[in-house]
């Protein structure tokens, strides 16, 4: 039998004499034999899965991309209803309390979507309290109404203001504007939340103030573009603290749960803040006409649009990467300006608006890198670095593979041999070993 080292009975004479006998590259350590085979264990289904895993990833950047190009064609195309809208029926409160009563279609759309790409399926009720948990376990309409008002608030009050600045300013600026709401959520949650402090987002929002300040200015210190620009800085705040609240209330924020508040801020905005558009007709602060002459048209096609812009948003993640929807609200600045270019011929963007929409831009996508971009780059060059150190250094004190793992040193052979007993022991030299 081979062994590492040779038993001894104790001894009073001399001190033992210790010998080091150095391993050979053909036996290996137990521990290490032991790592090995386990990760070869982990990785054999990796291996088995890897025939499937390309053609999902590329179906999901696939559908990635196209959803981010709806989000940004849907977005484009209602900023352009809304203004049209505007134009006919002045009224900004009416507009959005109508477009938030949609809301109500998107737990019954999620379902939908469940249907479509879930084995197990359930049913609607089971489903919609699975997805209801952070509402309470009891669900009465008072509870649903305690939960879902104050983001109904914070939802109208965020269309509202947005739209007030579309009536001063063009829509590229208020797409630009709509990116800085991830700025404001960045810098909501290191404060409300205690989410991780990364200096490369703090110096996107640094750039995000700067293209807002530039945006504010572009016209001239006495313009209306001041107006505008702070009012679509109030709807970024008031969206970035709805999306910061709810993740407090829900935690991570999943399409489900998402769907099941969208509806019930639509069934807030419906049930509580019509008596605020009727109050607003009385006192003639927002006066229309009969409804005859509401262009009903253009109102639906307004709100079917943000409804779509919304499904999309946060039930995208079903189908493909949440990073590649996020990057759809970028492509609404680009998707703007075409719609003024080629629809309205209304496109007017000076030198200092284009430079703060680039520079905007590129604090959002400074904004979208993870968390641990930093150590996960650190590794890749060092992987680059030492890919092939493995195979020079067998024999030193710490051995590298390609993966980044570093495994010990094979321990060496330990030989106690005493002056005045000691078992019989030779030494084969073929394999360089103990044998007893």
């Amino acid at each position: 039998m081979n062994k590492l080292s040779a038993k001894i009975s104790p001894s009073s004479g001399p001190q033992p004499v210790t010998i080091h006998l150095s391993t050979p590259a053909i036996e290996k350590d137990p521990q290490e034999q032991t790592l090995v085979q386990d990760e070869s264990d982990a990785e054999r289904p990796s291996k088995r899965c890897c025939a499937r895993c390309p053609f999902r990833a590329v179906r999901k950047v696939t559908s990635g991309l196209i959803l981010g190009a709806c989000v940004a064609v849907s977005w484009a195309w209602g900023t352009n209803s809304a203004k049209e809208t505007l134009i006919r029926h002045p009224a900004p409160f009416f507009i959005i309390w109508f477009c938030s009563t949609w809301n109500i279609l998107f737990f019954p759309l999620y379902y939908l979507c469940h249907l479509l790409t879930e084995k197990q399926k359930q049913l609607p009720t089971t489903e919609f309290r699975k997805c209801s948990l952070f509402l309470g376990e009891e669900l009465t309409v008072r509870v649903v109404l305690k939960g879902a008002a104050p983001f109904s608030v914070l939802w109208s009050l965020s269309g509202y203001l947005y739209l007030l600045a579309l009536c001063r300013i063009s829509k590229v600026d208020v797409s630009a504007i709509l990116c800085c709401s991830q700025a404001f959520i960045f810098l909501l949650s290191w404060i409300g939340l205690k989410d991780r402090f990364m200096g490369v987002r703090i110096v996107a929002a640094i750039l995000s103030i700067t293209g807002i300040v530039m945006l504010a200015y572009g016209d001239g210190f006495h313009s209306d573009s001041i107006t505008g620009v702070a009012l679509g800085v109030g709807s970024a705040s008031a969206s970035a603290l709805f999306k910061v609240l709810f993740r407090k209330h829900a935690g991570n924020v999943q399409p489900g749960p998402a769907s099941v508040m969208l509806s019930c801020v639509g069934l807030c905005s419906f049930v509580l803040h019509s008596w605020v558009c009727v109050l607003l007709y009385f006192t003639h602060v927002e006066y229309w006409p009969p409804s005859q002459h509401i262009p009903w048209d253009k109102l639906c096609v307004m709100a079917s649009l943000l409804l779509v812009f919304n499904v999309l948003l946060n039930l995208g993640g079903i189908f493909t990467y949440p990073s590649l929807m996020s990057l759809g609200i970028l492509l609404t600045i680009p998707a703007s300006a075409a719609v003024d270019t080629f629809v309205t011929e209304t496109l007017q963007m000076s030198h200092v608006r284009a430079a703060a929409a680039g520079i905007i831009s590129a604090g959002y996508l400074m904004l979208q890198l993870p968390e641990n971009w930093d150590e996960s780059t650190l590794r890749w060059i060092n992987t680059l670095w030492r890919g092939n150190w493995r195979e020079d250094s067998i024999g030193e004190e710490a051995v590298m593979d390609t993966a980044g793992i570093v495994r010990a040193k094979p321990r060496p052979a330990v030989v106690t041999l005493s002056g005045a007993y000691y078992e019989q022991t030779r030494f084969d030299s073929s394999v360089g070993v103990i044998t007893s």
